[in-house]
C-alpha cells in the first residue's frame, strides 16, 4: 500500500498551512504552473549538485502540489483542464528533478544513466497502467470532490509521495555526508520500487479484471438504458 492511503491524514496535518497560503490571489492553474517552474529549477539545481537547495525545492514543490488542488476545490476553480495539467505537471516535475540528480551522478557513476532510463520508464508505466484501468473499468470509478477515485489508487509501493521520500532521503544524506552514494541509492530506489509497484498494479488488474468482458459490460449498460427509457 502506498502513501495515497494515508493522504487524508497527511492533508489534516498540512491543512492549516495550505489553507493560509491558498488565500493568496493566485488561480489554481497558476499554482500548478508555479509548481512546474519550481520543479524545473529543482532539476537544474540537482544537476549542478546543490543538494540542500534541491531538497528544499523538492519539498516546496510537494507543498505547492497540495495548494493547487485545495485552491481548485475550495475556491470554485475546478476544471477538467486544471485536473489534467495538475497530473501532467506532477509527473513532468518529478521526471525533471530525477533526471537532474541522475545526470549529476553520471560523472562518477556512468551506469546511473541506465538507472535513469529504468526509473523514468517505471514511473511512466505506473501512470499509464492507472489511466488504462480508469479507462477500462468505468464501473469502479467514483468521484470525491472532483477527484477520480479507484481501488488501484492504494495499490503499489510507489507514488509521488514515495518519490519524494526515496529521492529526498538520498539528497538529504548526500548533503549531510558530502558523499554522492546516498543519492545514488535514492535513484536506484526509485527505479526498483517503481517497477515493483508496476508489477503490483498489473497483478491487481489481473486478479480483479481477468474475467471481466468490457463488451458484455457495454451491452448490459445499453440494455439498462433502453429499459429505463
Amino acid at each position: 500500500m502506498n502513501l495515497f492511503a494515508l493522504r487524508k491524514h497527511i492533508d489534516k496535518v498540512l491543512h492549516p498551512l495550505v489553507a493560509a497560503i491558498a488565500r493568496l490571489p493566485f488561480h489554481a492553474n497558476t499554482w500548478t504552473l508555479m509548481g512546474g517552474m519550481i520543479g524545473l529549477l529543482g532539476g537544474i539545481v540537482f544537476f549542478y549538485g546543490m543538494w540542500w537547495p534541491g531538497l528544499v525545492l523538492l519539498i516546496v514543490r510537494g507543498l505547492v502540489d497540495h495548494i493547487d488542488g485545495y485552491k481548485a476545490r475550495n475556491f470554485n476553480q475546478r476544471s477538467t483542464f486544471g485536473a489534467v495539467m495538475d497530473d501532467v505537471a506532477d509527473r513532468w516535475v518529478l521526471g525533471i528533478m530525477y533526471a537532474g540528480g541522475c545526470l549529476n551522478l553520471a560523472y562518477d557513476y556512468p551506469h546511473v544513466l541506465i538507472v535513469l532510463g529504468f526509473g523514468i520508464t517505471g514511473s511512466l508505466c505506473n501512470v499509464i497502467i492507472k489511466l488504462s484501468i480508469y479507462a477500462e473499468s468505468q464501473q469502479d470509478i467514483w468521484r470525491e470532490k472532483g477527484k477520480i477515485g479507484h481501488p488501484v489508487d492504494v495499490v503499489g509501493l510507489f507514488g509521488s509521495a514515495e518519490f519524494i521520500i526515496y529521492f529526498g532521503a538520498g539528497a538529504l544524506f548526500t548533503a549531510l555526508l558530502d558523499d554522492p552514494r546516498p543519492m545514488l541509492a535514492g535513484c536506484w530506489a526509485v527505479a526498483i520500487m517503481s517497477h515493483v509497484s508496476l508489477l503490483q498494479r498489473a497483478f491487481f488488474a489481473w486478479r480483479r479484471y481477468r474475467f471481466v468482458d468490457p463488451v458484455a459490460l457495454a451491452a448490459a449498460d445499453e440494455s439498462r438504458a433502453e429499459s429505463a427509457s
